[in-house]
Parts: structure tokens; C-alpha cells; sequence
């Protein structure tokens, strides 16, 4: 625990004091706040002055995903700030995404006070877009600049920076930069060849389904196949779809199941048996490969789905009323792996799949 959060991440419950609350924290997953530092890509919902000065009284420090600026890092007329502004950016596309406030003056990595400001009209945000557009190759996707007011006409400068899924950005000092701790450093030689074959990796999305949806209204109870007692029985549905540029010729994928679950039929998976994980989570699993030449190389922008015809039966207790089961999805693909914990909640004789926490 940290700055006064406490993370219960299996419950997805975080509790925070005021300040904290006021940064909008309710808004990160758990996930991102494990050990009350935010991940690396976290981003604070920084809109208004007031969720500003909550950064510096909570003493809210500089990190990997976090960087204060003060506004005289900002000037049209010096070249030299430009670039370092690009420097600056692009280090953190070329990592893992994060966050820059110009206008936060700080002290030893930690914030200072908000200073003036700049002039909002001076420096509207297309201004910075233009300033990036020129300094940074290839541009950088998805940035949110955006303008937090002070005392008219004076702003401070949020700029939110997604980590990059192509090409890394290089500045046009002919370099390229990337975050480490709380610093900006340069690119070596391996680093910047590692980073362009990241465009050569897939990028896999696994998705289960109740009977092809995400709820499910259970039938009649059925006779259980290994015990005289009946049972609600469904059938888990699974889709695998590819959001990169390269194929994924080879995946292997893993479900591990709530030992609450009766298994009926793996379907297209084969058993493997009861583990528990690194988290402590105690499931039974099944493992399916999907790979050339049975099947075609998953591209980009394909849903594929994996057991339509041959699916995975399950069956649960008619007893209690209401319930909560794991599911477990993980993806290992040269180049790529996941591993997302869903949700499957009974109430009644409605099923509902619950997403992980984003």
C-alpha cells in the first residue's frame, strides 16, 4: 500500500483517500494500480486545475508514464525546445505510452506548484500537433493534446501519448528515444531493430461466448453425466481474431475452467489438467493448438471462430441461486501472449460473461 490505496485486485475493488479519488482513479483498472504505483501507460484523467493541484498536493512523483513540464518548455520561437518537446513524446510512444502536464514545475521528480501557464491562444493545440508533425517520424497515432485553464488566458498543456503498435517514431535529430524510470534516454542500435519488428508480431484477441453471446438464459436441468444429480448445462462458445498486420501462423491456446464447473465435453481442447496458477487461482484447464497446415494462418481483421461446431459443454449446480465462476483465456503466439481473467455470473437462470477489467 501507497499514498493510502488499497488494491484488492480479485475483488477489482480499489479504495483511496480523497485526493486520490478527486485524480479519478476509479477510472484505472486495479491491474494498473498493483502496489499503489501506476503501471507503466496508466493514464490519470487530468482535466481541470483542481484534478492539477491533486497531483502536487497528493505529491503525486514523476514516473515512467509521468512527466512535468514547466511552461517555459513551451516557446514558438526557440527550435531547440521544439525538438526537446519531440524528444520528449516520442520517448514515451516508443515505450509504453504515459503522460506529459507543461505547466507543472517540479522539484527531485516530485510536483512543485503549477506555474503561469501559457497563453491558450498563442498555443492552441493544433499548435503542438504541427510542432510534432514536423519533428516526429512516422507521426504518432492517437494523441490527446488538450488545453486545462488557469487564470484566463493562461492553460496548462495535458498531453495524453499511446504506446505505438507500429513503426517506432524517430525526432528529426536523426535518434530515437525511450522512457526509463524517470528519465529520457536514447535508443541503442538493438533496441531500435527490436522495436521495428514488433510490426512482425501478432496481436491476438480471444473471446468467449455463452451459445454465441454474452448472456444466456439456461434451459431445463439435465441428468449430470458423471453423478445421479441434474445439472443447468451450456455450451462455451470461443472466437480468436488477430488485430496486427502479421499473420499468426501457430497459437496455442489455454482455458482453464472453475473447478464448480462439470465438464461434459472439451470439444476441440484437450484436457490438461488442475493448476494452480502464479496468482493463486485454482482452475482446471484445456488446451487446443491452432496452427498451419490444419488450419490457415490467423490474419488481421478475421474473426475466426475456433470450436462453432464441436464445442465445449459445461454444466453447473442448480444450487445456489446465484453464483460467480472464473474463466481463465491465454493466447501464446511467436511474439505475443495474454492471459485475461473473465467473469461468468448466474442469477437465477441467466448467465451472464463479464469482460476483464479495462
Amino acid at each position: 500500500m501507497e499514498f493510502g490505496v488499497e488494491i484488492d485486485e480479485y475483488r477489482g475493488v480499489v479504495r483511496v483517500p480523497l485526493w486520490v479519488f478527486r485524480l479519478h482513479y476509479r477510472s484505472i483498472p486495479p491491474r494498473d494500480l498493483a502496489g499503489g504505483k501506476l503501471k507503466a501507460g496508466a493514464m490519470l484523467k487530468l482535466e481541470n486545475k483542481a484534478d492539477l493541484d491533486a497531483l502536487h498536493s497528493g505529491n503525486i512523483k514523476e514516473s515512467i508514464s509521468l512527466e512535468y513540464k514547466a511552461s517555459s518548455s513551451v516557446d514558438k520561437r526557440d527550435d531547440n525546445k521544439k525538438i526537446e518537446m519531440a524528444r520528449d513524446i516520442s520517448a514515451f510512444a516508443n515505450s509504453d505510452g504515459g503522460q506529459i502536464v507543461y505547466g507543472m514545475t517540479e522539484k527531485d521528480h516530485e510536483p512543485a506548484a503549477l506555474d503561469q501557464g501559457v497563453d491558450g491562444k498563442i498555443y492552441p493545440e493544433l499548435w503542438f500537433e504541427q510542432v510534432l508533425q514536423q519533428h516526429v517520424t512516422p507521426p504518432i497515432p492517437g494523441l490527446r493534446i488538450r488545453h486545462v485553464p488557469l487564470t484566463k488566458p493562461m492553460v496548462a498543456i495535458v498531453i495524453d501519448v499511446p504506446a505505438t503498435k507500429g513503426d517506432p517514431h524517430q525526432v528529426s535529430d536523426g535518434r530515437y528515444y525511450r522512457r526509463h524510470n524517470y528519465n529520457r534516454l536514447i535508443m541503442d542500435h538493438y533496441e531500435v531493430r527490436e522495436a521495428f519488428h514488433r510490426v512482425s508480431r501478432p496481436e491476438l484477441l480471444l473471446t468467449p461466448s455463452l451459445h454465441g453471446e454474452s448472456e444466456h438464459i439456461l434451459g431445463a436441468p439435465e441428468k449430470a453425466q458423471f453423478r445421479a444429480s441434474s445439472l443447468y448445462k451450456f455450451n462455451l462458445h470461443f472466437s480468436l481474431e488477430n488485430r496486427a498486420s502479421a499473420p499468426a501462423s501457430y497459437t496455442i491456446i489455454t482455458i482453464g475452467l472453475s473447478r464448480k464447473f462439470e465438464i461434459e465435453r472439451f470439444g476441440e481442447f484437450d484436457a490438461v489438467g488442475t493448476i494452480t496458477s502464479e496468482d493463486g487461482l485454482t482452475l482446471n484447464y484445456a488446451r487446443m493448438q491452432v496452427g498451419i497446415p490444419r488450419y490457415f494462418p490467423i490474419f488481421k481483421g478475421i474473426k475466426f471462430p475456433i470450436n462453432e461446431e464441436n464445442t465445449m459443454r459445461l454444466g453447473m449446480n442448480i444450487t445456489p441461486i446465484n453464483d460467480t465462476f472464473l474463466l481463465r483465456c491465454q493466447v501464446h503466439s511467436p511474439g505475443f501472449e495474454s492471459s485475461d481473467v473473465w467473469v461468468i455470473t448466474k442469477r437465477g437462470r441467466r448467465l451472464r460473461l463479464r469482460p476483464p477489467r479495462t
